[in-house]
C-alpha cells in the first residue's frame, strides 16, 4: 500500500506488549536518520528500548508516540498485522493507536523544508505505555526535552491540553480473628473497611466542590474497585484489603488527598501504599493554545485519564491523532480522511511553532 507506506510496515511490526521493540526502534531509526535526525537508542534496565531524535537546533517541538499495542483479541475480519484498506478505512493492530499518528507525523515532516525552520524538532518513542509506562517513566526527566509537545495518540483530531491525575492506593484494615460465636472478643476488619470507606466517601465530596469545566467530568472522582478480606463464615476476619484510586483536576488535590489517607489508615489501623502518584496535565500556553485552535478549527477540551504528557510536568502538552478513535478494539481502523488530515495538520503545527 504504497501511499500508506510507512504506517504499513509499522504495522506489520508485532510489538503486542512491546514483542519485536527493538526491531521497532531500529526501523523508526533507520527512517528518521535518511531524514537527518541524530538519533538516540536508549535501553533500559528490563532490555526495552526509547528512542530519541532530533534535527537542527534549540528544539522548540518534541512529539512523541509508544511502540507498544495492546493484546490481539480474537473476531479480527482482516490479517492484524497488515494494513488493509476497506472502503474509506485502513485496518491493523496499532492502526489507531498510536502508531498511526507515529506515521502521520513522520509523513507530515517529508511535507516541510526543515532547513528553513528557526526552530528545532524532537521526536521520541517510548515503550509500555499501556501497562506500566515504564518508557516515559525511564526518559522522562531529561532537560532537552522541548516545553511543546503533541502526543499522536488517537482523538479523531480532537485538541486534547488536559488530562486529570492519578492516584492509586491499596490499604489493608487489620483487626482481630475469633471464632465468630465469640464475635464482641474479636475485631472484624471488614466492619472497620465499611467505616473507612465512609471516610473516603468524605474526602470525595469535599474534593467534589472545586470544579474544571475542560473535562466533560469536571470534579476529581473516586472509585473503590476491589474489597478482598475473610477466609470462612464462620471467623471474623482479622484483615481485609482495599484498592481505590481517585482521578484529579487539580495539583492541590493530591496532598490534601496524601494527608486525608495517611490520617484515615491511623485512625482505623492500616498499612497503605500510594502506588500512584501522577499529577493534572494542564497546558496553559494560551499563544499556542490559539495556534493549534486554529488550525484544527476546534476548542481545547480534557480527557478523564492519564496519558503519558501527566509524567512531564511544566510542558505544553497537546494530544492529537487520528481517528474514528478504535483503540483496544477488535477490527482496530482509522479513515483515510483523518490520516490525511492528520498529516496535513502536524505539517501545519510544525511550520507555525518552529518558525
Amino acid at each position: 500500500m504504497k501511499q500508506f507506506q510507512l504506517l504499513s510496515d509499522l504495522v506489520r511490526i508485532n510489538t503486542i506488549n512491546d514483542k519485536n521493540n527493538s526491531v521497532f526502534i531500529n526501523y523508526i531509526k533507520s527512517i528518521l536518520e535518511e531524514r537527518k535526525f541524530k538519533v538516540e537508542v536508549l535501553t533500559n534496565y528490563d532490555g526495552y528500548s526509547c528512542l530519541i531524535a532530533t534535527i537542527g537546533d534549540d528544539c522548540n517541538l518534541c512529539f512523541m508516540g509508544h511502540s507498544d499495542t495492546v493484546t490481539l483479541n480474537d473476531g479480527w475480519k482482516t490479517d492484524p498485522f497488515v494494513l488493509t484498506k476497506e472502503g474509506e478505512y485502513l485496518y491493523g493492530l496499532g492502526a489507531c493507536d498510536m502508531k498511526g499518528g507515529i506515521a502521520a507525523f513522520i509523513d507530515a515532516l517529508d511535507q516541510v523544508n526543515i532547513d528553513k525552520l528557526k526552530k528545532g524538532i524532537m521526536i521520541i518513542i517510548t515503550y509500555d505505555e499501556e501497562i506500566g509506562f515504564k518508557g516515559i517513566k525511564f526518559i522522562k526527566d531529561r532537560k532537552d526535552i522541548p516545553n511543546n509537545i503533541i502526543i499522536g495518540e488517537p482523538t479523531n483530531l480532537d485538541v486534547i491540553a488536559f488530562a486529570k491525575g492519578c492516584m492509586e492506593y491499596k490499604a489493608t484494615i487489620h483487626g482481630k480473628s475469633v471464632h465468630s460465636s465469640l464475635m464482641p472478643k474479636g475485631d472484624n476488619a471488614i466492619l472497620k473497611t465499611f467505616s473507612f470507606i465512609k471516610e473516603l466517601n468524605k474526602l470525595f465530596k469535599k474534593l467534589k466542590k472545586d470544579e474544571n469545566n475542560k473535562f466533560d467530568i469536571p470534579f476529581t472522582t473516586m472509585n473503590i474497585a476491589i474489597i478482598n478480606g475473610g477466609n470462612a463464615i464462620n471467623i471474623v476476619p482479622d484483615k481485609c484489603e482495599l484498592t481505590f484510586d481517585f482521578r484529579t483536576i487539580l495539583t492541590k488535590h493530591h496532598k490534601i488527598i496524601r494527608d486525608t489517607i495517611s490520617a484515615i489508615c491511623k485512625k482505623y489501623d492500616a498499612e497503605y501504599e500510594l502506588i500512584t502518584d501522577v499529577y493534572p496535565s494542564n497546558n496553559e500556553s494560551s499563544e499556542n493554545i490559539k495556534i493549534i485552535e486554529d488550525i484544527l478549527k476546534k476548542k481545547t477540551t480534557g480527557v478523564n485519564y492519564v496519558t503519558e504528557g501527566n509524567f512531564l510536568e511544566n510542558k505544553n502538552i497537546f494530544i492529537i491523532g487520528p481517528g474514528p478513535i478504535t483503540a483496544h478494539e477488535i477490527n482496530e481502523h482509522i479513515s483515510i480522511e483523518s490520516y490525511k488530515k492528520t498529516v496535513e495538520s502536524y505539517k501545519e503545527i510544525i511550520k507555525s511553532i518552529c518558525k
